[in-house]
C-alpha cells in the first residue's frame, strides 16, 4: 500500500523550490543549504523518472511534468497543514478563499487593503475558481464565494443576490437609445460569457425569439466580455457587483428597462466552508466581514 509516495524532504523541496522557482529560497525557507534542497529534487526526479524543471543558466522553469505535478502537491500540502493544525486545535495561521476571477477583481480586491487592516493577524490568501462548483478539497482552500449551496457537507451564508441587466458603452447607447430595447438587441452583437440561457431568458420576457444566426461574441470569462463592453463591441448582461466600478467612471452605460421588460434573473452568492470549521475564528471574521461589505 502507498508504494508510489515519494519521501517527504524531497516533496518539501520541489514545492517549495516550483513556489519560488528557485534552489536558493527554497533553501532559505526550509533552512538548509541550495545543495541539499537540489540533491532532494534530483532524488525526487530519479524516483519519479522524470525531469520536474527545466534548467537554463541560472533560469528555472517548470516541465511538462513539473506543472502537472506541483499543483497536486501543493494541494495535497495545504490540506494537510490545514488538517493537522484542526487536530492539534490551532490556526494554521494562513486563510485560504476561492472566488471567481470577475468577483476578485471588480469587488474584493479593491476591498482587500480594508480587510487587513482590520484583521492584521489573519493571512489572507485568494485563490481563483473558474467552475460553478465549488470544492473546497480539491482546491486545496479553507471557504470560498460560491454561487450555488447544494453540497450538504458545507457551511452556507447568503451574502448578496445579484440581478442581471444589460450594459454598453456609453457611444454604443448613444446610437439606439430612441429605439425600443427589442430592435436595438436585435441590431447589435450580443455579448456572451457563459450566460446565454439569461439571454434566451431576456428574449422571453420580451416575447421575441432570438434568431439562431444572430451575431453573438463568446467569451471565457465575465471579466473579458465586460472589457469588450467597454470598447463598443456589442451589448453584454452583467450585475451591479461586476459592472459598478466601471458604470460610475463612465466607461459603461446600463441600459434602462421597463418594468415589463425587467427579466428578474439573479446570481445569489454564498459564503461556504466545512460545516465542522464554521466556528473557527479567522473563517467568522472574513464571513462578517463579507457579509457586512455586502450590506453597506
Amino acid at each position: 500500500m502507498y508504494n508510489n509516495l515519494p519521501p517527504l524532504k524531497t516533496l518539501r523541496a520541489f514545492e517549495a523550490t516550483a513556489r519560488h522557482m528557485s534552489f536558493s529560497v527554497a533553501a532559505k525557507e526550509l533552512f538548509v543549504t541550495q545543495s541539499a534542497v537540489s540533491h532532494q529534487v534530483r532524488n525526487l526526479e530519479q524516483f519519479l523518472g522524470k525531469k520536474l524543471f527545466v534548467r537554463q543558466g541560472k533560469l528555472l522553469s517548470l516541465s511538462s511534468a513539473g506543472l502537472a505535478y506541483f499543483p497536486v502537491i501543493q494541494r495535497i500540502f495545504n490540506i494537510l497543514d490545514v488538517t493537522s493544525a484542526k487536530t492539534m486545535g490551532r490556526s494554521s495561521g494562513i486563510t485560504r478563499l476561492a472566488v471567481h476571477s470577475s468577483f476578485a477583481l471588480k469587488w474584493l480586491v479593491p476591498r482587500l487593503p480594508e480587510f487587513r487592516k482590520l484583521y492584521p493577524h489573519i493571512d489572507l490568501r485568494i485563490s481563483m475558481v473558474t467552475n460553478i462548483e465549488v470544492d473546497l478539497d480539491l482546491l486545496g482552500v479553507d471557504c470560498a464565494i460560491s454561487i450555488r449551496n447544494d453540497n450538504p457537507q458545507y457551511h452556507f451564508n447568503h451574502l448578496q443576490s445579484e440581478e442581471w441587466f444589460p450594459i454598453c458603452s456609453p457611444q454604443l447607447y448613444e446610437t439606439f437609445e430612441r429605439l425600443p430595447l427589442a430592435e436595438a438587441l436585435l441590431s447589435f452583437p450580443l455579448l456572451d460569457g457563459g450566460y446565454q440561457n439569461e439571454w434566451l431568458r431576456l428574449f422571453d420576457r420580451l416575447q421575441l425569439a432570438l434568431p439562431q444566426d444572430h451575431q453573438m461574441h463568446y467569451f471565457s470569462h465575465v471579466i473579458l466580455l465586460q472589457q469588450a463592453a467597454i470598447e463598443g463591441q456589442g451589448i453584454a448582461l452583467s450585475t451591479s457587483v461586476l459592472a459598478d466600478a466601471d458604470i460610475q467612471a463612465g466607461r459603461l452605460m446600463r441600459i434602462p428597462l421597463t418594468l415589463q421588460e425587467n427579466p428578474e434573473m439573479f446570481t445569489h452568492f454564498y459564503f461556504c466552508c466545512q460545516k465542522e470549521r464554521r466556528n473557527e475564528t479567522d473563517i467568522v471574521a472574513l464571513e462578517s466581514w463579507l457579509k457586512q461589505g455586502f450590506t453597506q
